[in-house]
Parts: C-alpha cells; structure tokens; sequence
C-alpha cells in the first residue's frame, strides 16, 4: 500500500503511514469532523438583493496573496462570479451572486476518487479538508472534471490544480469579508 499524502510504501497491516503518520482514506471513510466555508445569504432585508455580498472581492485577493503571493483574483481558492452580477443588473432582476468554494465533500470525494495518483490527493487530518498535493498530482484535471460545484480547477498561469484548503483550519477569506457572509463552519 502507498501512503497517499507522502507516497511512501508501507505494509497493509498498519493502520497509518510509519513514515508521516497518516492515515489511509479507506481506513477514514466517515471522518469524525469536517469544515468547509459556506455561505450566508439574505441576511439584511433592506439589501434588493437576496444576498448581502457587496463583490468586493476581498476574500478573492486575500486568498490568492497568502496562497500565491500576489492578489490575483484568478488564483483565488473561492470564485465570486461578476457575470451572473452584471446580468442582474442590466436586467434588475433578483438573483443571488454566485460564489463558488468546494464544499470538502463527505465520505470520498468525487475528485478523490477519480485522482489516478493515490497520493496526489488527502483529506486534511485537522479540518477534514481535501488537499491536493502539488508532488505527486499530474495535473490530468480529472478531478476538475468530476467536481459537482466546479470548485477544482487548473491554472495555466502556475501549472498546478487549485481548490480549497481551508488554509489549515483558518480561513482567511471568512477573516477579511467586510459585510461577514462567508462563515467557518463544521459538517460532519
């Protein structure tokens, strides 16, 4: 069996990695705990629309400066959609402005299972979180493809897969929303 957050080679006896301690995913399969960001709509009632978020997209640049190191909303881990805003706009519709951040799946995720690599892809022992590791994914956007919320995705600009880590249990996106609709919150 191979480890499939460092991809060190271990007997099937054991019930975690000798060489990092971590446990297989198909010895964890219900996780005791696992968070996500989510979002928190309608909120204000004097807001025309169904959702207090302003798009300023603080928690886009945030997350692309502590991750990349440059407030690049198109490295961002959470996607807050201007097209379906415009849209609303021009026709003054109510709609709700679509986010996306990946939902950290229950059980085994979709992108997990359709990983090719066993240990290109984790689940974050403290947050429960799905983490792709950058030395082992080949970056053959499987798991892009399977993700029901299109919250995995390739940068041609950093030559790697992207989604949500929960930066280890402390979201910065949440931290620096001015009008607090993103929350932290437990799932499972």
């Amino acid at each position: 069996m191979y480890c499939q957050k460092c991809g060190k080679r271990f007997s099937n006896q054991k019930k975690y990695c000798p060489t990092c301690g971590f446990e297989p995913i198909t010895a964890k399969v219900r996780l005791k705990k696992i968070w996500r960001v989510s979002l928190v709509e309608g909120r204000n009632p004097s807001n025309r629309y169904p959702t207090d978020c302003v798009v300023c997209e603080s928690c886009m640049n945030y997350c692309s400066h502590v991750h990349e190191g440059s407030a690049v909303p198109a490295l961002s881990r959470i996607i807050v959609d201007l097209s379906e805003l415009e849209w609303m706009m021009q026709h003054r519709k109510f709609s709700t402005i679509k986010r996306i951040v990946c939902q950290q799946c229950p059980g085994v995720a979709p992108c997990m299972a359709v990983c090719k690599v066993a240990s290109a892809m984790y689940r974050d022992d403290k947050t429960g979180a799905v983490i792709i590791n950058e030395d082992f994914c080949t970056n053959c956007r499987a798991c892009e493809k399977v993700c029901p919320y299109d919250a995995v995705w390739f940068s041609e600009s950093t030559e790697k897969m992207i989604k949500c880590d929960l930066c280890g249990g402390d979201p910065e996106c949440v931290k620096v929303c001015p009008v607090n609709v993103l929350r932290y919150e437990k799932i499972a």
